[in-house]
């Protein structure tokens, strides 16, 4: 390589990998990435997927498509669709496969956090990868996701790895500060729980706290963001849904959780309950009301979902819930 270009090169390396680890914002830091892959590798063609589900349910959504951007035109297949796409997620190793037609190489490397695989790089070359190329692409893949592990810690459940409170505080006052943003917060409460912890112990009670957070990513994770509130309370703040379109995404989980199998335990229940996110609200308001309408779910015998407005509507709950003002309960 030319001494010119190739300084050139370690500068531009340099920048990128400064302002990568300079960036907060999630969205920013993966749009970057795509861009200084895409650009530093030389490719034809970048897009980061996201993974969502398991199995044969697992999903793939684009998040970024370069050279056409994050509008991504929702661009969404099974995992099944693609078997070298799948076999990069089974063996979380990188794939390769020659694209004979177009005359290029498809290099496919697996996105993990310290649990799963949770996207894929897909990345079309117009010649297959050499050694310092898959040197820089693999490299700018470490600082991307060491820099998303740093942003995590400290944001995360120990236990599930999901959301904790402290993160549902900041995440709920930009949600209720923005006119155009419209949401709804769900409480998912596991039924009978201490009666798990009572017979089987609290090792399989925490294997079903950690299945129920797998679970809940592969049914909302594409939809909004999943937080444990402790105990067996898991709260779910869903973006851009209407009452009517979480009902469904939440009645759907319900009848998934039911029909699942846990380890040892059987058979498990949630109860759930909703309301909509208004302008203004502050998370303890916005909790009170998903709280009321989990209590009427569980009063009418749990395994079921119930709404908030809606219960306010039938005249079962009132529309004004004392909450402590506008006091932070969490």
């Amino acid at each position: 390589m030319d001494e010119t270009i190739g300084a050139t090169l370690m500068t531009d390396l340099l920048e990128t990998v400064a302002e990568l680890t300079h960036l907060r914002n999630k969205d920013a830091l993966e749009t970057l990435f795509a861009d200084a892959v895409y650009r530093l590798a030389g490719a034809t063609r970048l897009v980061i997927w996201r993974l969502a589900g398991r199995g044969g349910e697992a999903r793939l959504r684009a998040r970024v498509s370069l050279p056409n951007g994050r509008g991504t035109g929702g661009m969404e297949m099974t995992l099944a669709e693609r078997p070298e796409f799948r076999d990069c997620v089974e063996a979380r190793k990188p794939v390769e496969v020659a694209l004979s037609n177009q005359r290029q190489t498809r290099h496919i490397f697996p996105l993990c956090d310290e649990r799963q695989v949770t996207g894929l790089l897909d990345l079309v070359m117009p010649k297959r990868l050499d050694v310092p190329q898959m040197g820089l692409v693999t490299g700018l893949m470490r600082v991307y996701g060491n820099h998303v592990g740093l942003l995590d810690y400290g944001h995360r459940d120990e236990l599930t790895g999901l959301l904790n409170r402290r993160t549902f505080n900041t995440l709920f006052k930009e949600v209720a500060a923005d006119e155009a943003e419209r949401a709804v917060i769900a409480l998912v409460d596991i039924d009978f729980f201490k009666r798990i912890n009572d017979e089987y112990g609290h090792l399989y009670g925490d294997e079903v706290l950690i299945l129920m957070a797998r679970l809940l990513e592969a049914s909302f994770a594409e939809l909004g963001e999943m937080f444990r509130f402790g105990g067996e309370e898991f709260l779910i703040l869903l973006r851009q849904e209407s009452l009517e379109s979480a009902w469904r995404a939440l009645d759907m989980f319900r009848a998934r959780i039911a029909e699942a199998v846990f380890p040892q335990v059987g058979r498990v229940t949630v109860s759930v309950g909703f309301g909509a996110v208004k302008l203004g609200d502050t998370g303890a308001v916005a909790f009170g009301r998903a709280d009321e309408a989990l209590y009427v779910a569980k009063q009418r015998g749990r395994n079921q979902v119930q709404c908030h407005e809606w219960l306010v509507m039938e005249g079962s709950l009132s529309e004004a819930k004392k909450t402590g003002g506008q006091v932070e309960l969490f």
